[in-house]
């Protein structure tokens, strides 16, 4: 169930805080898809990523050994994780997360919810079931263990304990977390010393958007309703005490499904938060099923949205979900270019941050959530590629497809990123990329807009070398991005800046 019915959004009723890399693709910033579907494999292959998530659904405990064991043997039911992983590496993904989920019901310490279940810790009786359970999971897509799956190409060695905090899909206390943790770590690592384990992914919406600074928290947090600060509060708390146990996990992960600008605040509290307790681990960015942002939960805006848009948000909604809306072609082709765009956003700032990777989605759209938008926003219209049918194919590419191919093709193995200072609102980067520069920039006003809105630009001066240059639009629209060529002159490059990622780098001499 979509974030039961996603919690963070708003407690009901409150909102929760084919390019082709160039050089090793294994090297550096990792680039992921999510969530794995089958026959997706080869299309998603083309963008050239070879990181790439499996969601809990068909892996968890429950998924895997629907019945107890009978006189200590255990049955497992692996055909939709050998599926998945067998067909993913036979395309070119190497390297996978996975979704670990205690949600078994004959062992549930707590009553599995009928609709969107909720994992807890096994009963006492049941705990070295779930360590055989895991033991086995691991082992069998290890390709440096004889009983591994036939056919598998590389081993699977991320881990995720749990799919996500504070959102109902683990139904018990913070101390029964971080129990079951301590049992999945260790049984993980006598199973495979090489695996990783992650911590449960972290979601925090409405507290990050446009607020990188951290000093700006206390003032974030007065400005919202009583409830709002309560629940936002209690979810740093949270955070605070789970990062407490670094013996007990790898790397650290959280979701972005709100707005491009929370990624940079939300890495920063996380880093801060691990360096205040004497360490510091991985940090990833996952769970990425909105690059553009949803617009509204439960018929609050996200920010920077604001209430006062409201009505245009709802009418921007449900003309995406309305085929035969008079505004559905213009809204459609809006959120496409906005999907491109803040999929560009999210991963540029995840590498500003120093983030060790990203995985982003969605590889099809969720046509179910579009019955209701005004509550689940944008969710259902998420896929990166056109899909039809049952079992869902892959159709055709949209334009933050070729935005992700953009991405892969130009920053793979990157040596180097650093901000630019060119003014309020605008966001540049310098990569090193081969011993080449290769910079993107973006303008943002702090505002959001929708279909017909115009929206601001600003001239900057870039300080270039005098020179050729390849100035790259992402795209808005389908197929290859557009590009031109561009001089520096001895007092550098103006360039007009607008929402839309623009990306410079030298002609090759």
């Amino acid at each position: 169930m979509l974030r039961q019915f996603l919690f963070a959004c708003l407690s009901a009723a409150c909102m929760s805080a084919g390019a082709f890399a160039a050089g090793n693709k294994d090297a550096g910033f990792a680039i992921g898809v999510e969530y794995m579907v089958p026959g997706f494999a080869e299309v998603y292959a083309k963008t050239g990523v070879v990181w790439t998530k499996a969601s809990g659904i068909g892996i968890a405990w429950h998924d895997i050994e629907p019945q107890p064991p009978v006189g200590g043997k255990h049955t497992y039911n692996w055909d939709v994780p050998d599926r998945l992983f067998l067909e993913y590496q036979r395309a070119g993904f190497r390297h996978f997360h996975v979704y670990v989920k205690s949600l078994n019901r004959w062992a549930a310490s707590k009553p599995v919810k009928p609709i969107g279940g909720g994992s807890s810790l096994p009963k006492p009786e049941y705990l070295e079931d779930y360590k055989a359970f895991l033991r086995a999971l691991v082992q069998r897509y290890d390709t440096h263990h004889p009983d591994h799956v036939p056919g598998l190409l590389y081993p699977v060695e991320y881990w995720e304990i749990e799919a996500e905090w504070g959102t109902g899909f683990w139904q018990g206390t913070r101390e029964e977390y971080l129990q079951l943790l301590k049992i999945a770590y260790s049984t993980i690592k006598q199973a495979n010393p090489r695996a990783k384990v992650i911590l449960i992914g972290f979601f925090l919406a409405g507290l990050f958007e446009g607020h990188p600074d951290l000093n700006e928290i206390p003032q974030t947090l007065a400005a919202m309703s009583p409830q709002r600060r309560r629940i936002s509060q209690q979810y740093l708390e949270d955070i605070r005490a789970l990062l407490a146990h670094p013996d007990l996990f790898d790397v650290v992960e959280f979701h972005s499904l709100s707005d491009w600008s929370e990624i940079s605040g939300m890495a920063r509290f996380l880093r801060r938060t691990m360096q205040e307790y004497g360490y510091e681990k991985p940090i990833w960015v996952g769970d990425v099923n909105y690059t553009a942002s949803p617009l509204m939960f439960w018929g609050i805006p996200i920010p920077p949205y604001t209430e006062a848009q409201k009505p245009a948000i709802e009418d921007t909604l449900k003309a995406l979900a309305g085929t035969h809306h008079p505004r559905h072609a213009e809204a459609i082709a809006w959120l496409r270019a906005e999907q491109s765009k803040g999929l560009v956003k999210k991963t540029i700032l995840a590498m500003a941050e120093g983030l060790a990777g990203i995985n982003l989605g969605n590889l099809k759209d969720e046509a179910l959530f579009s019955i209701l938008p005004t509550i689940t926003g944008t969710v259902a219209f998420q896929g990166l590629v056109d899909s039809s049918g049952n079992p869902p194919k892959p159709g055709r590419p949209r334009p933050a497809y070729y935005a992700l191919a953009l991405i892969v093709d130009k920053l793979s193995g990157f040596s180097n990123v650093r901000p630019l200072a060119l003014g309020q609102g605008v966001y540049a980067y310098q990569f090193t990329v081969q011993r080449r520069p290769i910079y993107v920039l973006w303008y943002d006003d702090g505002r959001r807009y929708l279909p017909g809105d115009k929206e601001p630009t600003t001239e900057v001066l870039l300080r270039l070398p005098a020179g050729s240059y390849i100035l790259t639009e992402t795209p808005l629209m389908l197929g290859a991005p557009p590009t031109r060529r561009v001089s520096s002159s001895q007092n550098g490059l103006k360039l007009q800046l607008s929402s839309t990622p623009l990306w410079l780098e030298p002609v090759n001499r």
